[in-house]
């Protein structure tokens, strides 16, 4: 992700693993093409292989053996304009594709209930960026990942419940070069982390009476995600600096609730609210083994609440079945806008509209979804004027769940 301001070389070096994991997209979330088709409003329906990454009770519902795997790409433009400094206006544009996803579920019977063990692996969160300012390149790679085991359980007709481990890890290698000095920063690194994700999901369809509406639950557990690496500094060619750096990012409780409901044989509504309990959450840096400071990961000092919908309408022939999807999402951030006393002040809060559609089959399904995300953070000026920084992602998700 883009840097949030400016600065000189060096502190770009001492600061730049910090400001990285600050600025990510926070809003962690699950995997796939479908479930990204209806807005991510997938933990009260979680019916397929990526159920794991969004409400693990869901694996409990499949009946045959899925493999899956999904693969994006990421176009992101970030552009800044202030009307009373125009030399300090840019507007940068970066796109790359990257993996996404990966699982593997396969359902045991044992009577009525049915035990569904699985294995994911998923980009949490993606540190690739490319870019040049008038100060300034700027390059980076890696990112944070997870290996999920976990397992769903149908317990009832109309109950289920899941858990899953979700182990932290991947790496990051950052490189700034000051054009005029020439000076340069480079750091690289590793992840790591550990936390838990507990699912429940109830099917009222499986009353004797079928009500065709499912409602869900996932929660996962506050986790120390431990930022480890190396760092290195030039200034044109002639001074090096060389040193260490830990930072100690505090990742809060996560609380998720969604319902999801058909009507008629074709149409499914779906809806999910979740909570990220970020509001006093904090960075913890030290740099060669001694406290460097602390920063605070929410600028607003409020939590990340997110409201995702979505609908999917199932096309069927004699070939197999097309799906049509479409959803809308909240996209609140960790930034805060910024006031004329150059305070932080109300929340940045973005808006998400996808569109999919696929193609299901016997033993396979095809799905692929855009995405569009855009916010805007606005810094207060005299004259009542305001400079901004505008952000717009666009993601085309392509996913296959081969059923064995």
């Amino acid at each position: 992700m883009l840097k949030r301001h400016v600065v000189s070389c060096f502190m770009v070096l001492l600061t730049a693993a910090s400001v990285a994991v600050a600025q990510e997209d926070w809003n962690i979330t699950g995997a796939g093409a479908r479930a990204e088709g209806l807005g991510g409003a997938f933990i009260g329906l979680a019916d397929d292989a990526t159920a794991i990454s969004w409400n693990p009770s869901g694996l409990g519902q499949l009946e045959r053996t899925e493999f899956s795997a999904v693969g994006r790409w990421i176009g992101e433009k970030y552009e800044f304009d202030n009307p009373n400094n125009t030399d300090a206006n840019y507007s940068i544009t970066q796109s790359h594709f990257t993996y996404n996803f990966a699982s593997i579920a396969f359902p045991l019977h044992a009577g009525q209930v049915n035990i569904v063990p699985a294995v994911a692996f998923q980009r949490q969160l993606d540190n690739f960026s490319d870019y040049s300012t008038r100060s300034e390149t700027y390059e980076s790679g890696g990112g944070v990942n997870t290996i999920t085991p976990g397992i769903g359980l149908k317990l009832h007709p109309m109950f289920y419940v899941g858990g899953a481990v979700n182990i932290w890890l991947g790496n990051f290698d950052n490189k700034t070069l000051e054009k005029g000095t020439n000076a340069t920063a480079k750091n690289d690194g590793s992840y790591k982390g550990l936390n838990f994700t507990a699912g429940l999901l109830v099917d009222f369809e499986g009353l004797k009476k079928p009500i065709p509406i499912k409602i869900g639950a996932s929660l996962r557990t506050p986790f120390e995600l431990e930022v480890e690496g190396d760092y290195e500094w030039t200034t044109a060619g002639t001074s090096n600096t060389k040193g260490s750096f830990k930072n100690t990012v505090e990742v809060p409780l996560m609380f998720g609730v969604g319902a999801s409901g058909r009507i008629g044989e074709n149409l499914t509504l779906s809806f999910d609210f979740e909570t990220r309990m970020y509001g006093d959450k904090k960075i913890y840096r030290t740099t060669d083994k001694a406290p460097v400071d602390t920063i605070k990961l929410s600028d607003s000092g409020n939590d990340v609440n997110q409201i995702r919908v979505g609908a999917e309408y199932l096309i069927v022939s004699s070939a197999g079945v097309i799906p049509i999807r479409a959803g809308f999402r909240t996209v609140p951030t960790l930034r805060a806008n910024v006031n004329e006393k150059d305070e932080y002040s109300d929340q940045v809060t973005g808006k998400g509209f996808t569109v999919g559609t696929g193609f299901i089959g016997g033993s396979i399904a095809l799905d692929v979804t855009y995405a569009r995300t855009t916010w805007e953070q606005t810094f207060a000026l005299t004259g009542g004027k305001s400079a901004n920084h505008n952000y717009t992602n666009q993601t085309v998700s392509a996913s296959v769940i081969i059923y064995f």
